[in-house]
């Protein structure tokens, strides 16, 4: 997997150089002007033989698409609103992160997910369709949550050394998103767990729930405790948060297998 924190600041610098430096025609013009190019250059290339040989000189269609391509994303760095689309949106296993503000939270400790019910430890198992990983660092949870029909479950320890901690277990992968996360780029850093790229966001941010058809869940929306820690295994997706410090999260998410 590429880095996707490491390149973000140098991305946008870039992005932002080149956008300073090409004119960029009227949007209406756009079309037109690079379909007749291409098209200019098509009648060009039908007359034009490869030295040396006779035949035809074509050049490879990924150079047309490029021309395309370019004009596109000229377009995109030349706005606010395409600098945003390029720069300030990712995901990594199911949770989408935003460099813009996040929606109103729900007042105090109010915020829930949708269906959430309390049960045991072993009836949440059966009710999931992913493996509910416990880390040997913090034990038994003191509750457990499984919101959304079964499609997240939440440890939940109240009495730890760094105050209540929640871990956050989905299937999750690229696609479909579970959780956005709006956040400042410059607070998140890339780790690693077990091997496994994950990633270390610093401070409270805002945090919400998207349901099964891309809904965000209002009534989920607040603002989380201390820092976040995000990463994956082969069946599971994990989002620990609480107000530890790095080292320590690090420490809690590889006890959890």
């Amino acid at each position: 997997m590429a880095d996707r924190v490491g390149w973000q600041g140098a991305l946008e610098s870039e992005l932002r150089a080149v956008g300073r430096e090409i004119e960029v025609p009227p949007a209406r013009d756009l079309t037109a002007a690079v379909r007749q190019r291409l098209e200019g250059r098509a009648v060009r290339r039908r007359h034009v033989p490869a030295l040396g040989t006779g035949a035809l000189r074509r050049r490879p269609r990924w150079r047309a698409a490029l021309v395309v391509v370019a004009a596109c994303l000229a377009v995109l760095i030349a706005t606010p609103q395409g600098r945003a689309v390029v720069i300030q949106v990712f995901r990594f296993v199911g949770v989408e992160l935003r460099q813009e503000p996040g929606p109103p939270r729900s007042p105090g400790s109010s915020a829930s997910l949708p269906g959430q019910r309390r049960m045991s430890l072993d009836k949440a198992r059966r009710q999931v369709s992913f493996p509910i990983l416990v880390p040997a660092a913090l034990g038994r949870p003191g509750e457990v949550v499984v919101s959304d029909r079964g499609r997240v479950a939440s440890l939940i320890y109240r009495r730890t050394p760094y105050g209540q901690v929640r871990l956050d277990e989905f299937a999750g992968h690229l696609d479909p998103v579970f959780f956005q996360k709006f956040i400042h780029f410059g607070n998140v850093t890339q780790v690693e767990v077990n091997d496994i790229k994950g990633l270390w966001i610093k401070g409270p941010h805002e945090l919400i729930y998207i349901t099964r058809d891309g809904t965000p869940a209002a009534a989920s929306a607040r603002l989380t405790t201390g820092n976040t820690l995000i990463w994956g295994t082969r069946q599971v997706a994990l989002r620990l948060e609480g107000d530890f410090g790095k080292t320590a999260a690090l420490a809690i998410a590889i006890s959890a297998g």
